[in-house]
């Protein structure tokens, strides 16, 4: 599976990533995370640095020195939500589009 659903089903540790940037991406694809997370509207499409800043502005994450927006604990904790359920993010089985219009099959005695 790739790298973003490995840390979304809690298989691989969101703390052993190095780019999550990547896995926000995903999950912004899939929901729209500005809504979700109450962002101020962009003038233009948001992108995933784009929201793991306004992420990072709205909850005060600051780098120790410089005090820049903190986007990798941003995008950390974005990524946390998802894992802990808190944004609601399922996929649908394999083959769903295909098999939608079909009956189910009926119990057989």
């Amino acid at each position: 599976a790739p790298s973003p659903n490995q840390v979304l089903a809690g298989v691989y540790p969101i703390s052993q990533l190095q780019e999550p940037y990547s896995a926000v991406g995903y999950l912004a694809s899939r929901l729209p995370l500005p809504t979700l997370l109450q962002l101020p509207s962009a003038t233009s499409a948001w992108t995933a640095w784009d929201i793991c800043e306004a992420w990072a502005e709205k909850r005060g994450y600051k780098t120790a020195r410089t005090a820049r927006n903190d986007v990798y604990r941003a995008a950390n904790s974005i990524l946390r939500l998802a894992a802990e359920g808190k944004l609601p993010l399922c996929h649908r089985p394999p083959g769903y589009s295909q098999n939608k219009g079909e009956t189910p099959p009926q119990n057989l005695q």
